[in-house]
């Protein structure tokens, strides 16, 4: 026996999601139960939960480090 899980999604985001699901060969039921057989297992979300800076949005790590390095 199964049970559903429903929730409300933007649907531009489910579509990209889905399309790189398809590409690595994984159905959206599947990667759910994966995501949610992680959260059991590790008793947490399985990767960082972190608001990042818009800056880091643009630069990327060397280049963030450089900026802050000159800042000092």
């Amino acid at each position: 026996m199964s049970a559903i899980a429903k929730s409300r999604i933007d649907p531009e985001l489910k579509r990209q999601a889905e399309a790189v699901l398809a590409e690595i060969g994984l159905k959206p039921r599947a990667a759910l139960e994966l995501f949610y057989k992680q959260i059991i297992k590790r008793r947490a979300i399985p990767f960082p939960v972190q608001a990042d800076s818009p800056e880091e949005e643009v630069l990327s790590p060397a280049a963030r480090r450089n900026q802050l390095a000159d800042e000092f």
